[in-house]
């Protein structure tokens, strides 16, 4: 059994001396040592073991080659243009302190969020100074206050509140 341990051992070495160098060789010798050391003591019982041990290896390797390899507990998943949109969509919020570049405003963070949907609502142009906006949002919210349809049917009501909302909610975003 030593025989073929020192064989396996000398072919392993000239393997790695031809596909990476004498150096790398070389500096694999300790572990080709260990591994003859191994093959000489525990060749024995895997001579006698081998069909078992190729059994167990086998249905090993059909066992786990359909499932998924794991890195860690993550699972690689594939993300498409609408993940990356539906992130930046749902990164809105308060901004503070950001600044305004096109349609998005930028918040400390580092998060941006399209704007140009307040604009709509309000009905004013981008880049509008405070002043017009304020009463851009003033006339509007007059328009649509609750209180001015307290009277109405359920659904002009319902209606009115809504667009009131969506109204507040953009000159928050656009203040």
């Amino acid at each position: 059994m030593i025989s073929i341990a020192i064989f396996l051992t000398a072919a392993i070495f000239l393997i790695i001396a031809m596909l990476f160098g004498m150096n790398r060789a070389i500096s694999a010798l300790p572990v080709l040592f260990f591994i003859m050391l191994l093959i000489s003591f525990f060749g024995f019982i895997v001579v006698q073991f081998f069909p078992i041990i190729l059994i167990f290896l086998v249905i090993g390797y059909f066992r786990n080659r359909n499932k998924p390899k794991k890195t860690g507990n993550f699972y690689y998943r594939t993300y498409t243009q609408k993940d990356f949109e539906d992130m930046f969509r749902n990164q809105g919020g308060q901004s503070y302190g950001g600044n305004y570049q096109g349609g998005y405003q930028n918040n400390s963070f580092g998060n941006f969020e399209d704007k140009t949907k307040y604009y709509k609502i309000l009905g004013v142009q981008e880049g509008v100074t405070p002043e017009e906006l304020k009463k851009a949002y003033r006339d509007l919210a007059k328009k649509h206050h609750p209180d001015r349809y307290a009277n109405a049917d359920e659904e002009v009501r319902a209606m009115h509140e809504r667009k009131f909302k969506e109204i507040n909610e953009a000159y928050e975003k656009l203040q």
